[in-house]
C-alpha cells in the first residue's frame, strides 16, 4: 500500500519502505539497501573484534588510499542518515553549539559522542567549513585521534605551473596521512590496485546512469543516491557492491528492451546528497526522474592508470574537482544537463551551512537566465522528516514543470 510522504519518521523507515514496497522486482536494490544499511554497523564490528581497522573520513575521494592501507573507510555522513534522534540535543547541550549551528555539523558531532569507544580516528580536510574542524578539534577531548589532510581547490585562473605545484603538495599530503594510520608511506602497488577497482565500480556505475536514461521510473531516486555514494567507499565491502552492480545492469539492459511510455520530468540534482529522504519521494511521486547528479561522490571520469598511482591521485581530484569555485560547479551542472535534457535544476544544501549557500544562488540564477529553471532547498542532516514547507515547495516545482 502506498505511503505518503508525511507518514514516515525517520531515514531508515523510508529505506525498508523503498525496498520492501517500491523495488520489490529489484533484487539489485534490495541487495544495495542491505549493504547500505549494514556499512557502519560492520565497520564498527570489525574493528572492535579484531578484524580489518577502520577510520571515520568523508570516503569520497580518499577511499582508495584509505584502503591501501588496510583501512575500512567509514562516511561520518552516514551518521545523519541512519543514526540517532539524540544527537541534536547531545550537540547542543553536551557541546553547548548554538541552534543556529549547521545541521550537518551537530549530528555528526552528537553522533561521534555518542559512539564513543568504537572506532577512534577520524580524517578531516582543510576543505571542510570551519566549524567542521572546530567539531574535530572538540572531538580530541572526547578520546579521538585527529588527523588533518590539507587539501586544496584549484582556481579557474590556476597557470600550469600552479596546477603542478598542487599536484605535487596533494600528493605529499596523502603521504603524511598514510603515515598517520600506519607509520609507513603509501604501498603503491596497493594504491594501483584500489584505482583499478574504483575504475571497474566508476565505470559500473556510468553504464547503471546510462541504462537509466531509458527506464527512468525502474530504480528511484533514494537508490540512485545511495549507488552513487557507494561509489567512494563500496559500504566497506567492495567485492559485494560491485556484484551488486552487476546485478543492476542485468536488470536494466532487460528493463531497457521494453517499451516505455510513462510520463515523467528529468532534472539534476546538486549539491549535498540529501538526508531528508522524503524529498526524493515527493519528486518520485510527482513523475520527477532525477537523472543527472553533481555530488561529492565523482563517477564522471577514470583514473588514469599509465601514472604513477599517486600522482593519478591528485590529478583525478584536482580535475574534477566541482568545488572550490561556482565556475567550476556550473560547468559540472552544465554537462549534467545537457546529457539528460533535464527540465530543471535541484539545488540542495544543509540548514545552517552558510559555505555553500551562495554558490548554490548564484548557480540557480545562471541557470534561470538560460531558461533552466531550479529551486535551492535547505534541509536538515539530522534524523527525521522534511519540513511540510519543504515538501510542498518541491511538489509545485515538480508538478510544474510537467
Amino acid at each position: 500500500m502506498a505511503k505518503k510522504v508525511e507518514e514516515f519518521s525517520s531515514q531508515l523507515e523510508y529505506i525498508r519502505y523503498s525496498k520492501e514496497e517500491e523495488h520489490t522486482y529489484s533484487e539489485g536494490v534490495s541487495r544495495l539497501f542491505d549493504l547500505a544499511t549494514s556499512y557502519v554497523y560492520d565497520a564498527e564490528k570489525s574493528h572492535k573484534n579484531g578484524g580489518k581497522r577502520a577510520v571515520w573520513t568523508g570516503a569520497i575521494w580518499e577511499a582508495p588510499y584509505i584502503y591501501a592501507c588496510d583501512y575500512i573507510p567509514v562516511s561520518y555522513t552516514e551518521l545523519g542518515r541512519l543514526g540517532s534522534h539524540d544527537v541534536v540535543r547531545v550537540a547542543e547541550n553536551h557541546f553547548q553549539l548554538p541552534a543556529e549551528t549547521c545541521s550537518m555539523v551537530k549530528a555528526v558531532l552528537g553522533e561521534l559522542y555518542l559512539r564513543k569507544g568504537g572506532i577512534d580516528k577520524i580524517i578531516g580536510s582543510s576543505a571542510n567549513c570551519e566549524p567542521f574542524n572546530l567539531a574535530w578539534e572538540t572531538l580530541k577531548n572526547e578520546g579521538y585521534k585527529v588527523h588533518y589532510i590539507d587539501t586544496t581547490y584549484r582556481s579557474p585562473r590556476c597557470t600550469q605551473n600552479e596546477y603542478e605545484d598542487l599536484v605535487k603538495f596533494l600528493m605529499a599530503q596523502v603521504q603524511l596521512s598514510a603515515k598517520w594510520l600506519t607509520g609507513n608511506e603509501i604501498d603503491e602497488q596497493k594504491l594501483g590496485f584500489e584505482l583499478k577497482r574504483r575504475n571497474e565500480a566508476i565505470q559500473k556505475v556510468r553504464r547503471v546512469m546510462e541504462l537509466r536514461l531509458k527506464s527512468p521510473l525502474y530504480m528511484r531516486s533514494l537508490p540512485t543516491m545511495f549507488m552513487l555514494m557507494g561509489s567512494g567507499h563500496y559500504f566497506g565491502k567492495p567485492e559485494e557492491y560491485l556484484a551488486m552492480l552487476d546485478t543492476l545492469i542485468v536488470e536494466l539492459e532487460r528493463e531497457a528492451m521494453k517499451t516505455h511510455t510513462e510520463k515523467f520530468v528529468p532534472l539534476v540534482w546538486s549539491g549535498g546528497r540529501g538526508q531528508e529522504f522524503g524529498v526524493y519521494k515527493a519528486i518520485d511521486d510527482a513523475n520527477g526522474a532525477i537523472l543527472g547528479w553533481v555530488i561529492p561522490t565523482p563517477y564522471a571520469r577514470d583514473y588514469n592508470e599509465e601514472l604513477p598511482p599517486l600522482e593519478s591521485l591528485a590529478r583525478y581530484l584536482l580535475d574534477g574537482q566541482a568545488a572550490g569555485s561556482t565556475t567550476h560547479r556550473i560547468k559540472a551542472v552544465t554537462d549534467q544537463v545537457k546529457r539528460v535534457n533535464a527540465r530543471g535544476i535541484v539545488f540542495y544544501g544543509y540548514v545552517g551551512c552558510s559555505q555553500s549557500g551562495i554558490g548554490r544562488e548564484m548557480q540557480r540564477q545562471h541557470f534561470k537566465e538560460i531558461g533552466v529553471p531550479g529551486i535551492t532547498l535547505e534541509g536538515s542532516f539530522q534524523v527525521g522528516a522534511p519540513s511540510g514547507q519543504l515538501l510542498t515547495r518541491v511538489r509545485a516545482f515538480t508538478e510544474m514543470l510537467a
